[in-house]
């Protein structure tokens, strides 16, 4: 990624609009939303939780760039929940 900050936020907003498609109520606090997601999708709740912590934390200048890694990864596997279906990994392009 070269601008893993971006990266997180551009994954919050998705996991957000796939929460909405699918019928969430999205609130303000995403405490909420996660009390909402977990009557659903209580595995991976925690990812919501853990990646929307660091998000928050990143927008304050807190996260590192291993944070935002470990953002990256709890989002995708919400996302995968979401969806019902894994996200295949694309194949790294070197030029």
């Amino acid at each position: 990624m070269d601008d893993p900050q971006q990266a997180v936020r551009d994954a919050h907003a998705l996991v957000n609009d796939a929460m909405r498609a699918i019928g969430y109520p999205l609130k303000s606090e995403f405490e909420d939303n996660a009390a909402d997601l977990s009557v659903d999708h209580p595995r991976v709740v925690e990812n919501y939780l853990v990646a929307c912590k660091i998000a928050e934390r990143q927008e304050t200048g807190e996260a590192d760039t291993e944070d935002l890694r470990k953002a990256m990864v709890h989002y995708r596997a919400l996302f995968e929940e979401l969806l019902g279906t894994r996200v295949s990994q694309p194949e790294e392009i070197r030029r």
